[in-house]
């Protein structure tokens, strides 16, 4: 089975935190790194190329090969300024698959931007196209009522009828995409992402604590993730000042290191977010409570998820949420905001402590909870055991490749249901 790939924006072999590369981008190295381990997968990973000097075709492996087609100009965009750019994108893609004499079998999308490309393929070559969101425009816009390109919501709803099915990492997912797109639920498939138990595992880093000046006695709080104001880490930064107002002893010992934003000499300091938290820590006093350390290669973060006392994640909207599993599989307690599928990751108490959504007071009560009561959660071991016995990159795998196979051997029929207008159509 050969398997077209796209993943417009972010390719899953750049580094990991700046703008559009994250947890989609580990999705897709792990699920792909797992996938070809039956004999005969091959994937073609086609991204967009984002410098002028590059090989149009990488070999990753002897089955995964990532392909750089231009798609706009051949340097970083903001993945907000990208469609524009698919048209060139999805024509330069066909091209390649007729050069190249590709005989794909099905073609498998990723986020709102890759699935315009993908549709572009499927009426072209009369390929299945199976989609996956990542996340959804509407329910960030509910979460947040977040600023989106204004053609994005419209574009999800077409992929939602154009796509032969939808790959959706919960359950909570698949019934928001069949209750908003009136979709029947046998189009969506329920996959749960995995977690690789050989790249995090326990072991205390006393190191990286040293690093960050953090003492055995400091209550070291750590956020691995893209810094934009639907990630919410404004409620942790407000949760410690609210620390510092009432529990002077308690702020004493936390800190907190953010982990992602980009490099640290460079994206750091144009990302807008960054600089209005920035603003908000100077306010409140926080300067030595607050560490931004930018984004580090994605193997790395088993050193920090170790050295934690606790990873917390603040989103107001997560599809899935890959790196509570992460921290998890290390041991590390969670922090999490009562959401979607972190509801059912978490068990309170035992693995880790919920607050309410975007309520620093909460989030508060939660710190002090854990700082107070954290010898009665699970020990390192269990909590790594039980993660890893729910989350298999092997798994997701098998159950995505079943989905392939099932999907190829049936007639392929266009789910449309109706035509998009001039703005959705890639060419």
């Amino acid at each position: 089975m050969k398997i077209c790939t796209i993943s417009f924006h972010s390719c899953p072999y750049s580094s990991l935190g700046g703008n559009g590369s994250g947890g989609m981008s580990v999705y897709l190295k792990e699920l792909t790194s797992a996938l070809v381990d039956f004999p005969e997968v091959r994937v073609d990973i086609h991204t967009r190329a984002r410098d002028r000097i590059c090989v149009e075709a990488k070999d990753i492996s002897p089955q995964i090969r990532v392909v750089q087609l231009k798609g706009g100009p051949e340097r970083p965009v903001d993945r907000k300024n990208l469609y524009e750019f698919i048209p060139e994108f999805a024509e330069n893609l066909i091209d390649y698959i007729h050069r190249k004499k590709e005989d794909y079998d099905v073609v498998h999308s990723h986020y709102w931007l890759s699935g315009l490309a993908g549709a572009f393929v499927k009426q072209e070559l009369g390929l299945p196209l199976v989609h996956a969101y990542h996340t959804l425009g509407f329910l960030k816009k509910r979460a947040l009522d977040h600023r989106e390109h204004k053609n994005r919501i419209k574009s999800e709803q077409y992929l939602a009828h154009i796509s032969d099915l939808i790959i959706s990492p919960s359950a909570e997912e698949k019934n928001c995409l069949v209750g908003e797109y009136g979709i029947s639920p046998e189009k969506v498939k329920v996959v749960y992402p995995g977690v690789n138990p050989r790249h995090f595992y326990p072991g205390r880093n006393a190191s990286i604590r040293n690093g960050f000046k953090c003492h055995k006695d400091n209550t070291m709080l750590l956020y691995v993730g893209r810094i934009e104001p639907v990630k919410g880490l404004s409620i942790v930064i407000d949760a410690l000042r609210l620390i510092k107002e009432n529990n002077p002893s308690l702020s004493e010992k936390v800190k907190l290191y953010i982990i992602g934003g980009g490099e640290k000499e460079e994206e750091l300091s144009t990302n807008e977010e960054v600089s209005r938290l920035e603003r908000t820590i100077d306010r409140h006093g926080l300067k030595d409570k607050v560490i931004f350390s930018g984004s580090i290669d994605h193997l790395q973060l088993r050193k920090y998820y170790s050295a934690a006392d606790a990873l917390v994640v603040p989103s107001l909207y997560e599809s899935f949420g890959l790196v509570t599993v992460e921290a998890l599989a290390c041991g590390t307690p969670l922090l999490v905001s009562q959401i979607g599928e972190m509801k059912s990751i978490v068990i309170e108490g035992k693995n880790g402590y919920f607050f309410r959504p975007n309520d620093p007071f909460s989030l508060w009560q939660s710190i002090e909870k854990m700082c107070n009561h954290g010898n009665g959660l699970w020990s390192r071991a269990s909590i790594r055991e039980d993660v890893i016995q729910k989350f298999s990159w092997d798994n997701t795998a098998g159950q995505t490749r079943k989905i392939f196979e099932e999907l190829v051997q049936k007639p392929l029929r266009s789910k449309t249901i109706f035509r998009p207008d001039e703005s959705l159509r890639p060419v």
